[in-house]
């Protein structure tokens, strides 16, 4: 099944939201993204509305050499990053930077590898896209999404069947994307922090794993700025099916410790401060220790995962699929 835009946008890994209103004007604002100036050498990419940006991105330009964040879920999203670095800086592209080796983050790749620009990743990453992505091109999924058709067709609480259906919808968009994509494999791999001088601006690439075991940040400390990935949420319940739950909650530990004039690039949505990191470990605290309280009591993982509920203060919080967020955390606390 393909989705079309409006089913797209339900089901995307969270519906990124645009800049504040007091933001600078956009530098280009191409509907599906927004590329704005968040301070002297450091630009922003904010995903909204279309599969081209399904992530934030950005880059970071010295007086020597250009950065580039984010290979995006479209080369269309990567060819943006190069088109507005390039209205910025005539500086060459040093290289381009995937945070993770997740599909909205990689699989626009092929923009760089096109115009023969390095990309920069944790050294598992091309390891896990082929082990996740290039294994299943080609394949009839068919059989993969029958388990959860079932499930939908037998679930009588309709609560669960929205849950279950969110589900296929995520797993639906991951299998045509995946048929549809052209992989390009990151060709600088990292394992320990770098630190890249562009004249004049320094970028500090540092690995973290939690979200996956390939995360990596990069910090600008001159400018009190940090590129995220999908260590950081803003206002939605995090993709946690790859996750290291205890591991995460001690990068969002580093995160505090940057202080209040910190600003964060998430993964998806607005440019926040560290409220939104505090916000992201009051929710990750409430789903381990309802998983803590579940297992205690002797709760099977399925019904505690169809048992949790939202509380109030996380109400408006994004749910993109309730197995890759929810159901996925309390599965990796149960362990």
């Amino acid at each position: 099944m393909k989705l079309n835009r409006r089913q797209f946008c339900s089901v995307a890994l969270t519906a990124p939201a645009v800049l504040a209103q007091n933001a600078p004007p956009p530098l280009i604002d191409r509907g599906f993204a927004r590329v704005s100036k968040l301070a002297d050498g450091v630009y922003v990419t904010i995903a909204k509305n279309g599969p081209q940006c399904v992530s934030n991105g950005g880059f970071i330009v010295g007086r020597d050499r250009v950065l580039l964040l984010e290979g995006h879920f479209q080369p269309a999203g990567a060819a943006l990053e190069i088109e507005a670095a390039g209205m910025v800086s005539k500086a060459p592209i040093l290289a381009a930077i995937n945070t993770h080796y997740h599909l909205d983050h990689t699989f626009g790749n092929q923009a760089y590898a096109d115009r023969h620009i390095p990309i920069m990743a944790h050294e598992r990453a091309p390891g896990l896209m082929k082990e996740r992505y290039a294994a299943l091109q080609g394949v009839d999924k068919a059989p993969l999404l029958a388990p959860l058709q079932r499930k939908i067709a037998e679930a009588s609480d309709p609560q669960e069947k929205k849950h279950l259906q969110s589900d296929l919808g995520m797993d639906q968009w991951m299998y045509n994307a995946i048929d549809s994509t052209t992989l390009a494999y990151p060709t600088e791999l990292l394992n320990s922090e770098k630190h890249i001088d562009l004249g004049g601006i320094t970028a500090v690439i540092e690995p973290h794993p939690g979200h996956t075991p390939t995360d990596l940040i990069v910090r600008i400390p001159d400018r009190d700025i940090v590129f995220t990935g999908d260590l950081l949420f803003y206002r939605a319940y995090p993709v946690s099916f790859d996750a290291d739950m205890i591991e995460w909650r001690k990068v969002l530990e580093t995160f505090l410790g940057y202080g209040r004039q910190m600003r964060f690039i998430p993964g998806h949505g607005e440019v926040c401060g560290i409220e939104t990191v505090r916000q992201h470990i009051d929710l990750m605290e409430d789903i381990h220790s309802y998983a803590g309280k579940m297992k205690a009591a002797g709760t099977v993982l399925e019904e505690a995962q169809r048992r949790y509920t939202i509380p109030a203060r996380f109400r408006e919080f994004r749910v993109s699929s309730w197995s890759w967020t929810i159901g996925a955390a309390i599965e990796r606390y149960y362990r």
